[in-house]
């Protein structure tokens, strides 16, 4: 099982959470689908950055995977799946480079592109009190039964999980290095107002992979710590110009793990990678 990708037209708007910009919709399919925080009941939260609270396993893929820091945890007790689930806290900054997608192991995650964001669901009726849950506090709204109960076999929680092999070998990796602290975190914030900007002048997604221009490549390893998914290996070049030794080795993306996201793009500083597609 896994999330509905049509859930803005097919689920209606049943409650708000406060995010830290804008409030965050959430979304069930009927009055009974959606019990509030403390219950097994959460339905989809987000709008541009969809999260299936009912789905989700608290794997924490998502939070480590996106660049721009659009999540953090959020308590959920007694719920069945997970007592804690990944918040879009500032989904206004998402880039829509979905990272977050591709790591998710049971697939709760749909990114949706602002430009295809449809308002047609049922609206609801009247706002309800808002629900207090510790510091958190959800407003809820009533809504007119919009469809029939959500079968038990829909609700399931049995799925069979995407392999997370890549992901566990990377952890591994990472796990036993020393990565400058000036690094990528440093970074992330800079680059992120600069992507907000261009990403749409750029071919992204999974129809298209990153490819490096060898004779522009410096070898700086920029690309490797930005890239989420371990796509990324430094390989040896002889070269006979080159004198200082990480310059002797050049990034080579590896197509069947990069999903086109463009952070490498952005992360070289000689403009050495571009987007090309697949096909």
């Amino acid at each position: 099982m896994k999330i509905d990708k049509n859930f803005m037209t097919t689920y209606a708007k049943v409650a708000t959470h406060d995010g830290e910009s804008e409030a965050i919709q959430i979304w069930a399919k009927d009055n009974d689908a959606y019990t509030g925080i403390g219950t097994d009941k959460l339905g989809i939260w987000g709008t541009v950055v969809g999260v299936d609270f009912d789905l989700c396993v608290a794997d924490g893929a998502c939070i480590d995977a996106c660049p721009v820091d659009v999540f953090e945890w959020i308590d959920t007790p007694d719920h069945p799946a997970s007592d804690k689930k990944a918040i879009m806290m500032r989904e206004g900054d998402c880039i829509v480079c979905r990272a977050c997608e591709e790591v998710c192991p049971v697939d709760a995650v749909l990114i949706t592109d602002p430009g295809d964001v449809v308002d047609s669901a049922a609206p609801a009726a009247e706002e309800a009190p808002a629900e207090e849950s510790g510091e958190e506090s959800v407003q809820e709204e009533v809504m007119p039964a919009v469809q029939s109960e959500i079968s038990s076999a829909a609700m399931s929680l049995n799925h069979a999980p995407k392999p997370t092999k890549w992901l566990d070998k990377m952890n591994d990796v990472l796990s036993k290095e020393e990565l400058p602290s000036t690094g990528i975190e440093k970074a992330k914030s800079m680059f992120k107002d600069l992507r907000k900007e261009t990403l749409d002048s750029l071919s992204r997604g999974n129809e298209y992979v990153a490819l490096v221009d060898e004779e522009k490549c410096i070898g700086c390893t920029q690309c490797v710590y930005f890239c989420n998914f371990a796509s990324i290996d430094m390989i040896s070049h002889h070269l006979d110009a080159r004198t200082i030794e990480f310059e002797s080795k050049k990034a080579l993306i590896m197509d069947d793990t990069c999903t086109g996201c463009t952070l490498c793009v952005f992360a070289c500083p000689v403009e050495a990678i571009t987007m090309e597609n697949r096909n």
